[in-house]
């Protein structure tokens, strides 16, 4: 395989991860061994690594309708009608339709695969032991 391949397959499996595990932190501990074993592999630097599994997490893990924070912003705005009068039921949104408009979220995505696909901004690790790292 490439480091084409293995860096897309980072930001896809880090992104699978988050769609299941949609707890920041528990998403990254579950797939940082995968992505530093991948990564130490093909050599590519550990901030490229880092990069690609705190962005996508970040990005991912308040978008799905099924996420921790989402529902409870979203319990807390079902008791909001009663507490405001110009507050209305109307204006309560349910995460399942506007997931598709965190455009923030997706975007950060669409730019690290891209950057996976084309190499932009990749770094390997020269030599390991000296810790210096070339761009290539």
């Amino acid at each position: 395989t490439t480091v084409r391949r293995a860096e897309t397959t980072m930001v896809l499996g880090t992104a699978l991860v988050n769609a299941m595990i949609t707890i920041n932190t528990a998403a990254e501990i579950a797939i940082a061994p995968y992505i530093k074993t991948l990564g130490r592999r093909f050599n590519i630097n550990g901030y490229r690594r880092a990069n690609i599994l705190d962005a996508n997490t970040s990005a991912l893990g308040y978008i799905f309708p099924w996420g921790g924070g989402l529902l409870a912003g979203y319990s807390a705005m079902q008791r909001l009608p009663e507490q405001y009068e110009w507050f209305t039921q109307a204006m309560v949104v349910n995460p399942a339709s506007v997931w598709p408009f965190v455009f923030h979220g997706w975007f950060l995505v669409a730019v690290f695969l891209l950057a996976a696909w084309t190499g932009y901004g990749r770094e390997y690790i020269s030599d390991r032991a000296s810790e210096e790292v070339s761009r290539v």
